[in-house]
């Protein structure tokens, strides 16, 4: 349990053309020696992605080659895989992020007032795709010069009531307030009201106790959302970093949750991840209340978000302050296959 975790490849790629990034995903998942006897799909707006055609489609040709666990945590959602794995008797996994068909993805943030119509924050998503390899470090095995290793991995949830913010902000501020030189930290900054004044509120206190941050620039600074695909992208953006430093990542999620990953190539002894729990949801139960939701937008705009709320597990207020909590899918052979000429999703 205690070995290193490795990242032996990773990659994200924006999905503008959704059946291009698809193609391109399966080319790199092929051109790995083997893929595992495991693959974790994720995505931070749950298994409604499940309704798209071209996932589905993607989900049968990874399903005749391995298992498969659909797993969430909102934009938590790689640092949910990760622990996961972590805590699993598995050798090696794929976590497979899947932030493709933006009206789907949209509207769940919409629905929660944060996305991008009238009078809401303003987070515009950004239809993406990418992955990370995961094996456990064996023996005395270093990782190869291109592998990372999983320094840090957790999930902070801030509790209910007015001192959440207060004592989410202390948390933090623990992680930070010594943290050595050659771990660069990734800011959190997101057109989010709440991600904002969590931000200032940390700033602030690192401050007023002399011992500033200089932050890396969060690549979610502008509108543009990437949903659970925001570490991936900034380690792509950073890694040449990686060669003397390691990158401390920041990740909000729904339901006042912050993701922390530290990746470097410290592999010397044993790391310990934090203890992790998760609960089983019903696949077929999500997919009909997504697809009630869906039947709803064109006539009646607020009764379509306020079924996507119903149906969201990660805003619910008895998983406020619950730490590195996720949830868990089983889809193998689950799925219908879609006809191809079908539309997906709406447009929102």
């Amino acid at each position: 349990m205690a070995a290193p975790l490795i990242i032996s490849q990773y990659w994200a790629s924006d999905a503008g053309d959704p059946d291009m990034a698809i193609a391109e995903l399966k080319l790199r998942l092929c051109g790995q020696n083997e893929l595992p006897s495991h693959v974790t799909l994720i995505s931070a707006g749950e298994v409604c992605v499940l309704l798209d055609p071209l996932v589905i489609e993607f989900h049968q040709w990874l399903s005749d080659q391995c298992e498969i666990t659909f797993i969430s945590a909102a934009c938590t959602s790689f640092h949910a895989g990760i622990l996961d794995f972590y805590h699993s008797d598995l050798s090696a996994t794929v976590v497979i992020s899947l932030e493709l068909n933006k009206s789907f993805q949209q509207g769940c943030l919409n629905s929660l007032g944060i996305g991008n119509d009238s009078e809401q924050d303003g987070l515009d998503v950004v239809p993406s795709i990418g992955f990370i390899a995961l094996k456990r470090s064996l023996g005395d095995c270093r990782p190869a010069p291109h592998e990372l290793v999983v320094e840090q991995c957790e999930v902070f949830s801030q509790q209910a009531g007015m001192n959440g913010t207060l004592e989410l902000i202390r948390q933090l501020y623990q992680e930070l307030a010594d943290l050595p030189e050659h771990v660069l930290p990734v800011s959190f900054d997101i057109s989010s009201n709440w991600g904002k004044s969590l931000l200032l509120g940390l700033d602030n206190r690192l401050a007023a106790n002399h011992r500033p941050i200089d932050w890396l620039s969060s690549i979610e600074s502008c509108q543009r959302h990437y949903l659970s695909l925001k570490p991936l992208f900034e380690l792509q953006l950073y890694s040449q970093k990686l060669k003397q430093n390691s990158l401390l990542l920041f990740t909000l999620g729904g339901g006042g949750r912050v993701g922390m990953l530290q990746l470097g190539r410290n592999a010397e002894g044993s790391i310990e991840l934090p203890d992790a729990s998760f609960e089983h949801q019903s696949l077929a139960n999500d997919i009909d209340s997504y697809k009630l939701a869906l039947s709803l937008y064109q006539n009646d705009k607020s009764a379509y978000y306020q079924q996507i709320r119903a149906t969201l597990k990660y805003p619910r207020s008895r998983y406020r302050g619950k730490k590195n909590h996720y949830f868990k899918w089983q889809t193998n052979h689950s799925i219908k296959q879609p006809i191809r000429k079908n539309t997906r999703g709406v447009n929102a």
